[in-house]
């Protein structure tokens, strides 16, 4: 497992704040061009070359998966663990912080 770039990080974080407006506003609207682009690098990055946490993802994020929508959050942060996993990125504590400062920037830009 690597640290990953920058660029892989920040696919990363695109993809957990989708997942976090999944939870807080519901199923995303298509086209969602962000976050199929982030989606789509780290395809490109994947060791396995398995595409099916990513197409379960993304039916879970809009809403389209065989899930209950209560359960879809967890499905989805299922899904993420997965990829990461699939692109050698391992969430470990130093991982979760940087998210976690990510997340507190967004926050405190808006």
């Amino acid at each position: 497992m690597f640290k990953p770039n920058r660029t892989t990080f920040i696919a990363l974080v695109v993809l957990d704040d989708a997942i976090r407006k999944l939870q807080s506003d519901g199923s995303l609207k298509p086209p969602q061009h962000g976050v199929r682009l982030a989606m789509a690098y780290l395809y490109s990055t994947c060791l396995s070359k398995n595409r099916e946490p990513f197409d379960s993802l993304w039916l879970t994020l809009l809403g389209r998966d065989r899930h209950p929508p209560d359960f879809r959050v967890t499905w989805a942060g299922t899904q993420f663990a997965r990829i990461c996993q699939d692109i050698g990125v391992k969430q470990n504590i130093d991982f979760d912080a940087a998210m976690a400062r990510i997340r507190a920037r967004g926050q405190s830009a808006r």
